[in-house]
């Protein structure tokens, strides 16, 4: 299966560079500098993981991600950082809506592999859900 991946940041060159070390990957692309545009096309097509800036335009990663999960609550979320010491201690707190945070400037091997585990996680995740509603469905029958 082929899934959906959202990059958001306000910054063109982390965009395209994001872009590129995913173009050979089975996943659909996805790219927006603007949050509110990303939005919309989340609410339309729901996105197995989404990548966000912390800081971005108009209102910040963690914000964003707040609102991706009221319209898409399976998506992995992922926030990039430039900030020191801070991607530990996010990673163990905000396990609600963010999957894991990525340090800026972005390791390339880095990000893709917590990108795959993301997809793997949003399978097991959305299957399962998906599987006991079937079942909860099946059953009232």
């Amino acid at each position: 299966m082929k899934y959906r991946i959202m990059f958001v940041d306000d910054s063109i060159s982390v965009l395209e560079s994001l872009k590129w070390i995913f173009m050979d990957e089975p996943f659909y692309l996805f790219a927006s500098n603007s949050p509110f545009e990303a939005l919309s096309m989340i609410g339309s097509l729901e996105s197995a993981v989404v990548v966000v800036g912390q800081s971005i335009q108009e209102m910040d990663g963690l914000e964003f991600l707040e609102r991706v999960r009221l319209n898409s609550p399976y998506t992995m979320g992922i926030i990039m950082t430039g900030y020191d010491g801070i991607k530990e201690t996010f990673d163990s707190i905000y396990s609600g809506c963010v999957y894991r945070f990525v340090k800026k400037p972005l390791d390339y091997n880095e990000i893709k592999q917590v990108v795959k585990t993301a997809i793997n996680n949003y399978e097991i995740i959305s299957g399962s859900i998906r599987q006991a509603v079937y079942h909860k469905q099946c059953s009232q029958f």
